[in-house]
């Protein structure tokens, strides 16, 4: 049964293995950006230089810690992640 996750959640983990956030910070810088799609859905984006290099990591990180993760690039729209919970 799926169940719902936070998007702190998801930057947590991120955050917890080195790879910052570009939204909690006093100025912008590089990082990921999560967005609550819904309570089941959490949508991941990178800011910044090497987008998808990024993302692919995270995608990484985020599997191994036993998230389920697809990559959607959206017509007309970045490159991002969906991710759910195990």
């Amino acid at each position: 049964m799926t169940r719902s996750i936070p998007a702190y959640a998801v930057a947590d983990t991120l955050t917890d293995t080195g790879h910052p956030s570009s939204t909690h910070r006093h100025t912008w810088a590089p990082g990921h950006r999560v967005h609550q799609a819904s309570p089941r859905t959490v949508r991941l984006w990178h800011d910044g230089p090497d987008e998808q290099q990024h993302l692919d990591l995270y995608a990484a990180v985020l599997r191994a810690a036993g998230y389920i993760v697809i990559a959607e690039h959206p017509r007309g729209q970045r490159p991002r992640l969906r991710v759910t919970h195990r």
